[in-house]
């Protein structure tokens, strides 16, 4: 196993399907903006949807929630772009190998074993469909599991330290833009969510 993704799974603290396709994503985009990774704090990463693969992209790439330049755009697809926010290069690693794949087998296993229902011929099927599917990612050649193109984008909005209020339910200071105008108070997504029930 090498370092880098050793790293990624420990990061994420578990070997998944996932983890290596975000492993083979990050190392695409990582490689292909070469140099325009230069200044990082020019450098964002889009992502499509929220699945293990993220951990890969945050330890691999280096962007994060917490600095703020990992960007979930919840396009709902497996899509994980690098950006030059200065330049707008960037390089879009589309997943097409889940286009195909079969994840019935994947979804009653897992869920036998999550319901304490697998026998132990279902956990060792598992386990070995698992390790092959994995091993079968880390070394497949990149056309077959990723479309990769090198748009030009308009930089994102980053979101940086937000003028907060306090919600007149609860009182805890929330950012403004999320306060909801209520009947005759601001109210936090929490509170609104609450009255709501």
């Amino acid at each position: 196993m090498k370092k880098v993704f050793q790293d990624a799974v420990e990061f994420h603290r578990h070997l998944c399907l996932d983890i290596a396709v975000g492993y083979r994503a990050a190392e695409i985009l990582v490689r292909e903006m070469g140099d325009e990774l230069k200044n990082m704090k020019e450098v964002v990463a889009l992502v499509g949807n929220q699945t293990c693969a993220l951990d890969a992209i945050q330890e691999i790439t280096g962007c994060t929630f917490g600095k703020r330049n990992l960007i979930l755009t919840d396009v709902g697809k497996p899509v994980y772009i690098l950006q030059n926010t200065k330049t707008g290069n960037s390089v879009r690693a589309y997943c097409h190998y889940w286009d195909t794949f079969d994840h019935s087998e994947f979804r009653a296993l897992r869920k036998a074993v999550k319901k304490n229902e697998a026998t132990a011929e279902q956990k060792a099927t598992l386990e070995r469909l698992t390790k092959e599917t994995i091993d079968k990612i880390l070394a497949a050649p990149e056309s077959e599991l990723f479309q990769v193109s090198r748009p030009v984008l308009s930089a994102p909005k980053i979101s940086g330290k937000y003028p907060a209020a306090p919600c007149e339910a609860c009182g805890e200071h929330t950012d403004e833009a999320l306060l909801s105008e209520g009947e005759d108070k601001r109210l936090c997504k929490e509170c609104l969510a609450l009255k709501a029930a």
